[in-house]
């Protein structure tokens, strides 16, 4: 009998054991039946605030549970030091121990500061969702994963987007640094360019709608490859659906999938394994790599490109290659950025003498593709890149890893420069302090695009001295489409201070536009309120400014000045005005902070005043730089963002 015993369980075993080597439908079945997925959520009033839909209940589901944190998530010891140092204050005040309330929200109304990681960051949000396995109802519940999601609420952050995503995390800074301009749209490079818009599913549609970037998903190694890191993303994602009316996910297989032991080491498997299995995981969920850059994007829109090609035909970037440099050149290429180009020019000559043109040396490239004909280019080495093109022009077309010619390395490279500074890993946009690239940089560039550097016109000069991308911009920087904002704000701001303004006197017209006072000096303003040839004087300028951009002539204060001395107006306002003790710098300035402050609505405000489509003109990188331009008229340099204040809080306009 206790052998026919043993005997019934060991088969049973077996049975057991077939069963699950053979579908495994019971044994998954049962695991996704103990497995359970929780969204943390920390910022009631962002979500009151931002969310499109209100919930009168949570925004759980049959996926997941999810939960808005409370006053009653902040850890213990900091509640009782905050609740101790107001009974300290109660019990020494008038208001006596009564006054103490027991609602905690009530007690600390600025709770949400100390359970919100991102509570100085009203536009982002961190969703942080956990897998637990409970065995049965009576044991404790276990995590087995968890992943940290920020969603960025774009449309609040846009005009000043690098700056603000560089602040609270570093991922955020990389993303919006890597494939997104200054105003979170996507970069020209990725929609233009033959290699970089890689498979060319992703375009225009980037520009609009939130960003969720999903952020390392750790799973314990016992339970992987179990539809777990599926499950909490798919969670996610449509948690996500509930709280945007529009919005894209990204992520980095580099920086997701860190998949865990619970002592948090990775073993033996390799960095590069870890990496080619993250992103396969990724591309089973619908991901695909936003054009050539490392990252990968989605959309819930079924209807999307990027959903219309398998994993297997997403675009992948090319494996890396050695250097193929001899010491020699190794030598040179770490000694351009100290040594001049006449020193770089002999070193040159030395490595390629008595080279013949089909020899794969002059081919020779770094870690990163480049041959030296991209490495003295974007070194700005004049004679050596004129030396270099001339002995083998087919260096021109060498693309480096990056799938970059010279001509467009050093077009990126020129670009970067004049837009972000870097410091260790902090980033900062200094896009507004531009003042047009140096000399040798713009004679590098005219001779990668085939010109010769001294029969340049003026024109070609400054168009290259300022990055004009449209062939068309007033002096190399007033490009078609801000000149056309410029004399609509112009033509809006004269219309209402002078035509609608003719029918107040001095309080109430200082009232209705005090909004335009911004540049004005103290003493002028209080003149506007008993001195009405003033208040003339003053819109008669925003009529020369209309009549300068519209003679297709730069507003500089010269200018206009030659205009106000040649009017017919008479009395003449204007002198008068500028004679008072107003500045023509106060009024300009104003109009390019306007115009900026506008042009959001810029477009249909133009079709709605019967000009047309401003579509027609063409458009330049230079379109939106106010900064740039108004500081090359003369005038103070208008921008999105001041100078952080002394408790380090950036100011907006």
């Amino acid at each position: 009998m206790l052998a026919r015993g043993r005997s019934r369980k060991r088969s049973e075993r077996i049975n057991k054991n077939k069963y699950n080597r053979g579908t495994g439908t019971k044994k998954n079945h049962d695991i996704a039946a103990q497995i359970k997925v929780h969204l943390n959520l920390f910022s009631p009033s962002k979500a009151t605030r931002w969310d499109p839909y209100r919930h009168d209940s949570d925004t759980s589901s049959s996926n997941y549970t999810s939960t808005m944190a409370t006053a009653l998530d902040i850890d213990e010891v900091t509640r009782e030091e905050i609740l101790a140092d107001q009974r300290g204050y109660l019990m020494s005040s008038d208001a006596g121990s009564e006054s103490f309330t027991s609602d905690l929200e009530t007690q600390i109304p600025d709770w949400e500061n100390y359970v919100d990681p991102y509570s100085d960051f009203e536009w982002l949000e961190m969703i942080h969702g956990e897998v637990v396995f409970q065995r049965n109802r009576c044991s404790r519940e276990t995590r087995i994963a968890d992943c940290k999601a920020y969603l960025v609420r774009r449309w609040q952050v846009a005009d000043t987007f690098w700056d603000d995503m560089e602040e609270p995390k570093h991922e955020l800074a990389e993303l919006a640094f890597e494939v997104f301009d200054r105003f979170g749209c996507l970069q020209p490079k990725f929609k233009d360019h033959p290699i970089k818009r890689g498979s060319g599913v992703w375009k225009d549609e980037l520009n609009n709608g939130d960003i969720l970037l999903i952020g390392d998903i750790r799973v314990n190694r016992c339970n992987r490859r179990k539809g777990i890191g599926s499950k909490l993303t798919h969670a996610i994602l449509e948690l996500t659906a509930k709280k945007s009316r529009g919005f894209f996910a990204v992520t980095s297989p580099d920086m997701t999938i860190t998949e865990v032991s619970p002592d948090h080491s990775r073993g033996e498997q390799s960095e590069k394994l870890l990496i080619n299995n993250a992103l396969k995981f990724w591309r089973t969920l619908g991901f695909r790599r936003i054009c050539s850059s490392r990252w990968l994007g989605y959309t819930p829109d079924r209807n999307h490109p990027s959903h219309k090609i398998g994993p297997e035909q997403d675009f992948d970037l090319p494996s890396s290659k050695p250097s193929s440099f001899t010491l020699e050149m190794d030598s040179l290429a770490m000694a351009l950025p100290t040594i001049d180009d006449t020193e770089c020019l002999t070193r040159l000559k030395n490595i390629f003498v008595d080279i013949h043109l089909d020899d794969i040396i002059w081919e020779a490239r770094n870690d990163n593709g480049d041959t030296f004909l991209h490495l003295v280019s974007c070194s700005s080495k004049i004679e050596s890149t004129r030396w270099l093109m001339h002995s083998n022009p087919k260096l021109c077309h060498a693309l480096n890893a990056d799938g970059s010619t010279p001509l467009d390395a050093l077009e990126e490279s020129a670009n970067q420069k004049r837009r972000i500074h870097q410091r260790l890993d902090a980033r900062t946009d200094i896009s507004d302090l531009f003042s047009g690239y140096d000399q040798a940089t713009i004679f590098s560039l005219a001779l990668l695009k085939g010109i010769t550097p001294e029969r340049l016109s003026e024109a070609e000069i400054s168009r290259l001295k300022f990055g004009c991308t449209c062939e068309s911009c007033l002096c190399g920087f007033l490009s078609p489409r801000m000149r056309n904002r410029l004399i609509l704000t112009a033509e809006i701001t004269f219309d209402f201070i002078y035509t609608h303004g003719a029918s107040l006197d001095g309080p109430a017209w200082c009232e209705e536009n005090e909004n335009l006072f911004r540049y004005l000096p103290e003493h002028i303003i209080q003149s506007f309120a008993v001195n009405k040839e003033m208040i003339i004087g003053f819109c008669m300028l925003w009529n020369h400014l209309i009549s300068c951009l519209r003679k297709n002539m730069l507003p500089t204060e010269a200018n206009i000045l030659l205009l106000v001395r040649n009017t017919n107006e008479w009395p003449n306002h204007s002198r008068n005005f500028l004679q008072n003790g107003g500045t023509l710098s106060s009024v300009a300035t104003t109009l390019f902070w306007k115009t900026m402050e506008l042009e959001e609505i810029y477009d249909e405000t133009y079709e709605g005043l019967g000009h047309g489509s401003p579509h027609y003109l063409p458009s330049c990188q230079n379109d939106r730089e106010f900064g740039l331009v108004s500081g090359m008229c003369g005038y103070e340099r208008v921008g999105r963002v001041q100078l952080e204040t002394l408790m380090g809080k950036r100011v907006r306009y």
